[in-house]
């Protein structure tokens, strides 16, 4: 243990190092990737110094290839198991850029979710801490005599079916002063809305804003809006705007034709 902590002190204060060195966890995951053309293949996926430079390799231990990102359609990793995860790049009412965002749950309108760093989304399964932190935290602990803990950090979203969905975030160290705690790190994602057959992400933001900024999401149906406009209903509570969409404008939509 003695000898790693000197190495990762060597390589924060050498000159021939960045004072920006990462040595992150990038690891390669099990994945199933679907193209646009419809075709698919599985291997092993990785990014590493960006979430627009996939590289896959067919098996472990073997050579990978670098695959352009424009050309995936949906990323699942962990495919057919219970920790099964689908990612995709889509485009959003925020900006003209593609963002990278994880289904969270598929519905006539469903929910999305992106971080402000985004291979911190793909990879909030791990400890994705940098030698620079740990050093930093290294120092807290020894300086302060605190104990430290490592929790993983959650977002809990309620779904329309009533099911729970936990967002994994990464994780976070807390140091100990008497009962209370105290975190290194705090996390916030965002959450968008996509309409079934339809490509373009709207962010769930306040009414103020969503009424303007996702306008032609809505256009259809003057009782949503009317709603939104008299706070009624929010973004904040995803579950019941995409109920009410579901129960209140859809069947509108079908009575008048």
């Amino acid at each position: 243990m003695r000898n790693i902590i000197l190495f990762i002190a060597f390589l924060s204060l050498s000159d021939c190092f960045s004072q920006d060195l990462e040595l992150r966890a990038t690891p390669f995951i099990k994945s199933k990737i679907i193209y646009k053309d419809s075709t698919s293949e599985k291997g092993f996926l990785k990014f590493a110094s960006s979430i627009f430079s996939p590289r896959l390799k067919k098996e472990e231990g073997g050579k990978s290839r670098k695959i352009n990102y424009k050309l995936i359609d949906k990323i699942i990793t962990n495919p057919e198991t219970e920790n099964e995860r689908v990612f995709q790049y889509l485009y959003h009412n925020q900006s003209k850029f593609r963002v990278f965002v994880e289904l969270i749950y598929s519905d006539v309108l469903s929910i999305y979710a992106s971080l402000g760093n985004n291979l911190n989304l793909f990879y909030s399964d791990f400890n994705r801490q940098s030698a620079r932190e740990i050093m930093n935290r290294l120092r807290i602990g020894r300086e302060s005599g605190l104990s430290e803990s490592r929790v993983k950090l959650v977002d809990t979203l309620q779904l329309p079916n009533k099911k729970i969905k936990v967002l994994p975030l990464g994780y976070a160290y807390f140091y100990h002063i008497g009962s209370l705690d105290y975190s290194a790190m705090k996390v916030k994602p965002r959450y968008y809305l996509l309409k079934e057959g339809t490509t373009k992400l709207y962010l769930a933001e306040s009414n103020e804003r969503f009424l303007i900024k996702a306008a032609e999401l809505i256009s259809d149906c003057t009782l949503i809006i009317n709603e939104l406009e008299q706070q009624n209903i929010d973004l904040e509570d995803l579950p019941r705007f995409i109920e009410y969409y579901k129960n209140i404008c859809l069947e509108n939509s079908s009575d008048e034709n």
